[in-house]
């Protein structure tokens, strides 16, 4: 997970991410995807690679595609969120110049490495089936 990502999400977010990879790596029969979902979680392979992958498609497309879709909400909904955003923007701390140039420099890595790692499943037909070399080290999900 990127540097960026965490700072605005914290360390629970990772770890839930984390666990819930696992979670869908364990409840499924097709090896293959288990292991790039392992990969994922153990942060061997960029999160963003599960948007390619034809099983993550197949097991949450519907649910991506609701999430796409803003829902509707009637003014006094539209007042609390707007609300919301207001405080969250005043609690944000503002990234140094430093960090805005690291944040798109890993940015700019990582968009390459998914590039690879998607690259490479289409040329084996998402079958290949990884050994994502589980640790207690492991690191939190999309480190990489």
């Amino acid at each position: 997970m990127s540097a960026a990502l965490l700072r605005t999400t914290g360390d629970d977010f990772a770890q839930k991410l984390r666990a819930r990879l696992i979670e869908a790596a364990d409840a499924t029969d097709e090896e293959a995807y288990a292991s790039r979902l392992r990969l994922v979680a153990s942060g061997k392979r960029p999160l963003r690679t599960l948007l390619a992958d034809p099983k993550w498609r197949e097991a949450f497309g519907s649910q991506m595609q609701l999430l796409a879709e803003p829902p509707a909400l009637d003014e006094k909904q539209r007042r609390a969120l707007d609300d919301a955003v207001d405080q969250a923007r005043q609690h944000a701390a503002r990234p140094s110049q430093d960090q805005v140039a690291s944040d798109a420099a890993d940015v700019m890595r990582r968009a390459i490495v998914a590039k690879e790692a998607i690259d490479e499943e289409k040329l084996n037909g998402w079958t290949y089936v990884h050994d994502a070399g589980e640790g207690p080290e492991g690191s939190a999900a999309g480190d990489r």
